[in-house]
């Protein structure tokens, strides 16, 4: 007798760990930077260079790139204070322990890193303070190949007729494709007609706004669109200008079996950055380009469902049937959830009052994800950072900040919380405005997507041997020939069957029965 087994290939979580860690440090204005009088726009990422493993611990070692938009110190122009705009940026490096548990020397570990808070304060004009809490969620994924049992070969074996087997389906994710790549985005944009040259950038900023996968054969395709922000001095006057604009962009990356119709779970994280100012064919710095390499942690899955055997009995022989229990994952639930927000921003008595909206930031954190009772509940806020113009000043750009809470409750049928092993979370903004109610008032709206996935893992009893042997003559001779069978509560024709070497076939045929559903008190006879 021989097991006919199928190969397959799933994963589960070995490790996990997430870790808040806070951030400070003082920055000096370098020498060539005039000198800050109010921080008016700032941003930071976090970036993850390398991991280090070792027994039970890993170190992460990053940096928290930071860019930084002020106004300089004042100067006397016709009896009133004028202010420029001036830029910098930098870095600022950090190393974290992290225990592990179970973690060893050859595991692969995959960090995933966010910047939760960031906050500049000026100590003087030429040193400033950064505060900043960030998040590392570093886990270990351990592949699993298992084989399961789903027909027995019995070619020319006359002993399967002395079996009883029954089958079950089982329905699990098979990972199809696990890997890491990069994609590499080179854009390029205008200036449009009626904007001035640009003289000097003192600002710029490229972001992705949004992204989305997609399966194809041998393939996985990449769309989104990058959010550019630009705040230049003009090239013949010296002013101060803003550009911003919404670029697409698209690409692909090779992932052997991959095709249509998988599901597509990628993690990614900005890399190399440039934005660099050209000149067009008339010689004029009116030529944008981005050059942009995006980390791709990609895991592709399909659903399969197939038939097992799932127990073994012998009708007129000895069986012993190995049974070991193995978990396999499954999807849960796949949710893109779109919820409408707004917000009312009203200045500030001493704020200048508003003359045009030049450019808003929007970044969500979700703070807490509970799924309970048949329900999914987000709650969370969105910080804003606004820039306007003023005809007030001599600056021209002036901030506002705020916050958005928020609260999404979804319904979650058919999920049992107490089996859900991991989700995947992707929160993108990919559409907001800014509008003014009137000089000392905004309304922002945006629409937040959050895309969620709900992984299930599920023990299941699986055969891995099979051993067939004459049947015992002591058992044999205390069998009976025939018996009244009182059905137990729980009992099914399957244990009855077994219990007295008799097939369920047999059992339903005597009984005169078409289906196997039995209930207790029931009288089965049983006939050897």
């Amino acid at each position: 007798m021989e097991l006919m087994k199928k190969n397959i290939h799933t994963e589960r979580i070995k490790s996990k760990a997430l870790l808040q860690v806070p951030l400070e440090t003082d920055i000096n204005v370098s020498d060539a930077k005039p000198d800050v009088a109010k921080v008016i726009y700032d941003c930071g990422k976090i970036k993850v260079d390398e991991i280090k493993t070792g027994m039970n611990k890993i170190w992460v070692k990053g940096r928290l790139c930071y860019q930084l938009l002020y106004q300089t110190e004042g100067t006397l122009s016709n009896d009133k204070e004028e202010r420029a705009l001036a830029g910098m940026e930098g870095e600022i490096p950090f190393m974290e322990e992290i225990y592990l548990d179970k973690l060893e020397g050859q595991d692969r570990v995959i960090c995933r890193s966010s910047l939760d808070d960031m906050r500049v304060h000026i100590i003087n004009s030429r040193k400033l303070s950064i505060q900043a809490v960030m998040t590392l969620e570093p886990r270990v994924e351990e592949s699993i190949a298992e084989e399961l049992c789903v027909e027995l070969d019995h070619s020319g074996d006359s002993e399967l007729e002395k079996l009883e087997y029954r089958k079950k389906s089982l329905d699990f994710l098979e990972t199809v494709v696990k890997k890491r790549d990069l994609l590499r985005i080179h854009e390029e944009t205008r200036l449009p007609a009626g904007m001035p040259d640009i003289g000097a950038a003192l600002w710029k900023n490229a972001e992705i706004s949004s992204i989305s996968f997609r399966p194809m054969d041998e393939k996985l395709g990449i769309t989104g669109e990058l959010s550019l922000f630009l705040v230049y001095r003009e090239d013949a006057s010296g002013r101060m200008n803003w550009y911003e604009t919404m670029i697409p962009f698209n690409g692909t990356v090779e992932c052997q079996n991959s095709r249509e119709g998988m599901i597509a779970d990628v993690m990614y994280e900005t890399g190399h950055e440039e934005i660099s100012i050209r000149e067009d064919a008339d010689g004029e710095q009116r030529l944008i380009g981005i050059e942009m390499t995006v980390e791709l942690e990609i895991k592709l899955y399909e659903k399969e469902s197939t038939s097992i055997v799932a127990d073994v009995y012998g009708v007129s022989c000895e069986v012993q049937a190995g049974i070991d229990s193995r978990q396999f994952r499954n999807l849960c639930t796949e949710q893109n959830i779109e919820e409408k927000l707004t917000r009312s921003i009203r200045l500030e008595d001493a704020d200048p009052k508003i003359l045009q909206v030049c450019h808003s930031d929007a970044r969500a954190k979700i703070e807490e994800t509970v799924f309970k009772e048949g329900m999914l509940r987000f709650s969370g806020e969105i910080e804003l950072q606004v820039l306007y113009a003023s005809n007030e000043g001599g600056a021209g750009l002036y901030p506002v900040r705020t916050s958005v809470p928020f609260e999404i409750e979804r319904e979650l049928a058919g999920v049992d919380e107490s089996q859900v092993e991991q989700y995947s979370l992707s929160v993108q903004i990919p559409q907001q405005t800014v509008s003014i109610k009137d000089s000392s008032q905004l309304e922002w709206r945006g629409t937040m997507n959050i895309e969620l996935r709900l992984y299930s893992a599920k023990s299941e009893d699986i055969l891995t041997e099979l051993s067939v042997m004459p049947l015992n003559a002591d058992v044999l001779e205390k069998l009976p020939g025939f018996a009244i069978y009182y059905v137990k509560p729980g009992d099914s024709l399957w244990q009855i069957g077994k219990k007295y070497y008799v097939s369920v076939g047999r059992i339903k045929e005597m009984n005169n029965m078409t289906e196997d559903d039995i209930k207790a008190g029931d009288k089965l006879l049983i006939v050897k």
